[in-house]
């Protein structure tokens, strides 16, 4: 980190300083303010900077160029001047929590699986990437392992142990470090190499939850919250679950068995709705004059029916080639178009696509896709290039 006066390693709970201005020039991100000490954190290591303000300047952005800190303002401030600098503290505690709790989980997991943080950043959600895999049973574990370190209220310290020193303590680091290296250490869960800020002992970090996870590069990505962040998470889960419980008429504790009993019951609606929609079909086919082609259009008639329904045309009823189309409540027409000729639907669907404003593809023998021109077009086309190709 810079060579300047460094204030948030010193404090990293200091939210106001004073300073003097060093230098101020225009930059494309605003006016470059150097400052003769700060408390404002540059981005780095994964964390982003803190945001605040100097004096009545709103600082946007931090960053470390050459061991020099900048806080690019909205604002010029005179050189020379001194200025008084407030950061954005609930920003600022907010990343203390969700780093903390990221050292907690990838230290756990180092613990337990000897699997390597490989990726991390710090966003809406903290997303770190480890180098193996974990099954739903082992992210339980670290899961609740790492709010043990919470409960337990494990202290956070840091250090600047020198190279013999540090020779012998099993730290993570994603490179060699030479020089000067600042350690945290989340007691009975994490050592590792790090310059960001953080909380002074694990409690403060409240709660950790792991939100998400999914394979990535050989190894796993996870999607984590912490704080604030997880409070907030879960606060808003247990509202939808209550949401559904009303309206389930279940206990929350019961809404997975209720949403399991109304799939079933959907899935019984839906079965009688085929073979109602089958009924229909046939008797509609049943009272059909049959051209080759047939173009028939049908409302509120899903996929699969529709497919069923031109089969039977073609097969059974002996049209050379059926056009079966649904009209959807956006107004676009669904369409499935199947052959008993030597047609090649499959190329033919391009010049279809591209008069009816369509969608979709196929074989030579069935088609299907969407169009969204209006009807009278359709059938208009259709009927044309059908008969062509019969």
């Amino acid at each position: 980190m810079a060579n300047m006066n460094t204030l948030f390693y010193q404090d990293q709970y200091r939210r106001e300083f004073d300073a003097n201005v060093l230098s101020c020039s225009e930059d494309k991100k605003g006016y470059a303010v150097i400052l003769d000490q700060t408390v404002f954190y540059p981005e780095g290591g994964g964390q982003p900077a803190d945001h605040g303000t100097l004096n009545d300047v709103h600082v946007l952005d931090v960053r470390e160029k050459d061991d020099v800190i900048i806080h690019y303002t909205d604002r010029p401030l005179p050189e020379g001047s001194t200025v008084h600098g407030v950061i954005d503290w609930d920003r600022r505690f907010d990343f203390m929590q969700n780093h903390t709790g990221e050292h907690i989980v990838s230290g756990i997991i180092h613990q337990l699986f000897g699997y390597e943080n490989v990726g991390f950043h710090m966003g809406e959600t903290i997303q770190v990437d480890y180098s193996g895999f974990l099954s739903d049973e082992q992210i339980e574990e670290v899961e609740r392992r790492s709010n043990e370190i919470i409960w337990t209220n494990q202290p956070v310290i840091i250090t600047y142990p020198s190279e013999e020193e540090r020779a012998e303590i099993p730290y993570r680091s994603k490179k060699e470090l030479q020089g000067t290296v600042r350690i945290v250490t989340v007691q009975n869960a994490d050592i590792c190499a790090c310059c960001g800020t953080h909380v002074g002992s694990a409690g403060e970090v409240g709660l950790i939850k792991i939100i998400s996870h999914e394979k990535h590069k050989g190894g796993i990505r996870m999607e984590l919250l912490c704080g604030k962040r997880a409070f907030a998470y879960v606060s808003m889960l247990q509202k939808e679950n209550h949401e559904i419980s009303v309206r389930l008429c279940v206990p929350p504790e019961q809404t997975s068995a209720g949403v399991a009993r109304l799939d079933e019951a959907m899935q019984e609606k839906n079965r009688q709705l085929a073979e109602m929609t089958a009924l229909y079909l046939q008797e509609r086919a049943d009272r059909l004059e049959i051209t080759d082609p047939l173009i028939d259009v049908l409302k509120g008639i899903d996929r699969n029916s529709m497919r069923r329904y031109a089969d039977d045309l073609v097969k059974v009823r002996g049209c050379g080639t059926a056009a079966v189309l649904n009209q959807t409540e956006s107004g676009i027409f669904e369409y499935v178009i199947i052959t008993s000729h030597d047609a090649g639907l499959r190329k033919l669907a391009k010049e279809l696509n591209r008069r009816l404003q369509g969608r979709g593809g196929g074989s030579d023998e069935m088609i299907q896709g969407t169009f969204a021109a209006p009807e009278e077009e359709i059938r208009r086309t259709l009927q044309e290039m059908l008969a062509v190709h019969d």
